[in-house]
C-alpha cells in the first residue's frame, strides 16, 4: 500500500501534460458568406442574373406576342364563326402553353446553372477550409449556419480567412 501512495505521485506527475493538453480547437465558417461574398461568389452571382435578364428580355417579347394575339382576336371575334374561334383559341393556348413551358425550362436551367457553380464553389471551399484547420491545428470546423451554431467566440470564425484563401486562388 505504501509503494502505491509513493508511486502515484509519480503516475500523476507523468501523465500531467496529458490533463493539462489544451483542448481540441474548434472554430467556424459561414459557407454562405464565402459564396455570396468573396470575388468568385459575387462574378457567379452576376453572371446568374446576366442570364435570368436574357431570358426576361426573350420573356418579355413572347408575351408581348401573346397579348397581341389576344388583343386581335378580341377585335375580330364578332366577324368570326364560331369554328373559326376555336382554331384562334386553340393557336392562343398552344402558344401560352409552349411560353410556360419555355419558362419552366428556363427556370430549370438558372438553377442547375447556380446549383453547378455552387458545387464548384463547395469544393474548392472545403479544400481551404482543410488546408487552414490543418495550418492552425484545428480538431474540428462548424458550417456556421447550418451547425445549429448558437454562439462561438470571435477568434473561432475562419470566414475572412477562407474568403482570402478563395479569392488568392482563383487569381
Amino acid at each position: 500500500m505504501k509503494k502505491f501512495v509513493l508511486l502515484l505521485p509519480l503516475f500523476l506527475l507523468l501523465n500531467a501534460p496529458v490533463i493539462a493538453a489544451d483542448k481540441p480547437g474548434i472554430a467556424y465558417v459561414d459557407v454562405r458568406k464565402v459564396l455570396l461574398e468573396s470575388k468568385m461568389g459575387k462574378k457567379n452571382k452576376a453572371e446568374i442574373e446576366k442570364m435570368i435578364k436574357q431570358k426576361e428580355t426573350v420573356f418579355a417579347k413572347e408575351e408581348e406576342k401573346l397579348k397581341a394575339m389576344q388583343q386581335a382576336f378580341q377585335k375580330d371575334q364578332l366577324l368570326m364563326t364560331e369554328e373559326q374561334k376555336k382554331v384562334k383559341q386553340q393557336e392562343f393556348q398552344e402558344k401560352a402553353d409552349a411560353y410556360q413551358k419555355m419558362v419552366k425550362e428556363a427556370k430549370q436551367e438558372v438553377g442547375k446553372k447556380d446549383n453547378e457553380f455552387t458545387s464548384k464553389a463547395l469544393g474548392e471551399i472545403r479544400g481551404i477550409v482543410a488546408d487552414i484547420a490543418k495550418e492552425m491545428k484545428l480538431s474540428l470546423v462548424l458550417e456556421a449556419s447550418e451547425s445549429g451554431l448558437l454562439y462561438a467566440e470571435n477568434g473561432m470564425d475562419l470566414t475572412q480567412k477562407v474568403i482570402e484563401k478563395y479569392e488568392a486562388k482563383a487569381k
